[in-house]
């Protein structure tokens, strides 16, 4: 994501453990915002002024000088207030446009009320000081010197034509100290402005940069492996990536609202409060409730304040045992090979021995049957050590999606050549798929297959159907496939040893074919077991959540 994408996101997003800050006013109205300001300004001074006029009241020195003409220009200020507030009101015409025409109003009104009221010395003067500043503020350049300089001469000219005309001593260093106090008031509001500018640039720009910063981070987080769950102080979420959505199995509306821990999991919530409680608890393995999927826990403060928050790291352990199972394999291919090189060339002299023995012409019909013990024993020997070597040799799963009422339908025309009438498949959907190596789930169903036609029994001169089953548990969320026999029950002193290596109840068999499905099954991150019904027997393979394939 490139920094103008991050950058693009900021008004959408917000910060983890602060509320999401929204504006009163929008960018024009920020805009206009300072005129609507300085008109309030305008209408208070004014009003004022008009209401002396109107109680009558006298007071020293406004109006002093020519009282008709500190009415009218009283009066007319008041007006024009109340019409530019209409004009503001509307946002005609444009906004330069009004702020100088408002400005120098301002100017005219106030050295007209100055000028009846004895000039200078009646301290009137001291109200241009706020157009000044404002002309600075809203002009956003130097044009309130120039204000400044016009008003200074301006003063200049009021002075001598009252000097002129009514015979007022003018007070020349009065009116020059007035003009400074406006030059340095537009100089030094001019530089306020400027690093006004300036402070807001920069905090624009940490703005950006915080932002990206906020965006990339859950942009990596939601694509990391680990489930990430982070949360307040008070446990409420503040952001949970797509694997803790899954590891989870929140619903959409779960995972979408501001939600407290406690709502997502209680274990979770119970962890969170022991671990606030405990700052030496750290790593902690939880099943959860709902679906008895085992979670490794963590938790990681992000600061060192009491109310900082915290990061929730969750690992899913069937993907664990997964990594564990690969090095068990891999360990037990290298001892598998070493020991069936170490038995096979021994096996293979004691079969040749006995195939010899079998044709002396000498043996006696006992002794025959004791040759035909040695043949059939090391076939059984060294079937063993072949399933053996094939589990050891298994390579890492490469998992594919599977569709598995297509893919269940093609394995029973290749590789079961038996009436169809043997079978009834109950699928769900005809659009189920799973993510599975397609040999290992090829190996597992071709076990299971062979044990259910194996074990069932005859009825009424026919066999009854092996019931092959497919849908979403209602619970998990999960995909599973079900292979389910008519025929004896499994004794329950025999069902806690199904999955052992070497187990088994025929003379015949090597007691691997069930160890070796469930290894596979491992392997692919999915769950093979035995369900206890009344009549016959059922193995149920569930798969893993097939969202999670990226």
């Amino acid at each position: 994501m490139s920094k103008s994408e991050l950058s693009g996101q900021i008004n959408t997003g917000h910060s983890f453990f602060l509320p999401e800050f929204k504006p009163d006013f929008s960018q024009e109205q920020k805009s206009w915002r300072p005129l609507h300001l300085l008109n309030l300004y305008r209408v208070l001074i004014s009003g004022i002024f008009v209401s002396l006029i109107f109680s009558n009241i006298q007071i020293s020195p406004f109006g002093v000088t020519h009282p008709e003409l500190f009415q009218i220009a009283s009066f007319a200020y008041l007006t024009g207030s109340l019409l530019i507030g209409i004009t503001i009101r509307w946002r005609w015409p444009a906004l330069w446009l009004q702020t100088h025409a408002h400005i120098l109003f301002d100017f005219c009104a106030i050295i007209l009320i100055m000028h009846a009221s004895g000039g200078v010395k009646s301290g009137v003067g001291l109200l241009l000081l706020i157009p000044i500043a404002a002309s600075s503020i809203l002009s956003f350049g130097r044009v309130s010197v120039l204000y400044a300089a016009l008003i200074t001469l301006v003063l200049f000219a009021s002075q001598s034509y009252l000097k002129l005309t009514l015979d007022i001593s003018p007070s020349y260093a009065q009116t020059g100290l007035l003009g400074g106090v406006l030059f340095i008031t537009a100089l030094l509001t001019n530089y306020l402005v400027n690093k006004t500018e300036e402070s807001v640039e920069i905090a624009s720009q940490r703005e950006v940069d915080l932002a990206n910063m906020e965006q990339l981070t859950q942009f990596i987080m939601q694509r990391m492996q680990t489930a990430v769950i982070v949360v307040d102080y008070l446990g409420n979420v503040k952001l949970v990536n797509d694997t803790a959505i899954n590891i989870l199995k929140l619903t959409d509306k779960e995972s979408e609202q501001q939600a407290n821990l406690y709502e997502y999991s209680l274990e979770l919530g119970d962890l969170f409060h022991t671990w606030k409680t405990e700052p030496d608890f750290h790593v902690k393995n939880i099943t959860l409730e709902k679906d008895a999927t085992e979670l490794t826990v963590k938790f990681a403060a992000l600061g060192n304040k009491p109310d900082s928050g915290t990061v929730v790291f969750i690992e899913d352990n069937a993907e664990l045992t997964q990594e564990a199972q690969q090095l068990k394999l891999a360990s037990l291919g290298r001892l598998t090979a070493s020991i069936a090189h170490e038995l096979r060339n021994p096996l293979a002299a004691i079969r040749h021995a006995g195939e010899l023995l079998s044709e002396s012409p000498s043996l006696e019909k006992t002794d025959h049957r004791l040759t035909e013990i040695i043949e059939k024993q090391s076939v059984r020997v060294n079937e063993i050590i072949s399933t053996v070597l094939s589990l050891s040799r298994r390579q890492k799963a490469e998992q594919e999606t599977i569709n598995l009422f297509h893919w269940a339908q093609e394995y029973l025309d290749e590789y079961i050549q038996l009436p169809k009438e043997r079978f009834y498949l109950k699928f769900a959907s005809e659009e189920l798929e799973v993510l599975f190596d397609q040999q290992h789930l090829q190996q597992i169903f071709n076990n299971l297959i062979q044990n259910a036609l194996r074990h069932t029994i005859e009825h009424n001169h026919h066999f009854r159907p092996v019931v092959i089953t497919a849908g979403i548990d209602a619970m998990n969320k999960t995909p599973y496939l079900q292979v389910m026999n008519y025929g004896q029950s499994i004794p329950k002193e025999d069902v806690a040893q199904l999955f052992e290596p070497f187990f088994t109840t025929e003379a015949t068999g090597t007691g691997l074919g069930l160890y070796i499905a469930r290894e596979l099954a491992v392997c692919n991150s999915a769950k093979l077991e035995y369900i206890d019904i009344k009549e016959g027997a059922c193995f149920q393979l569930s798969f893993a959540d097939p969202r999670r394939k990226n």
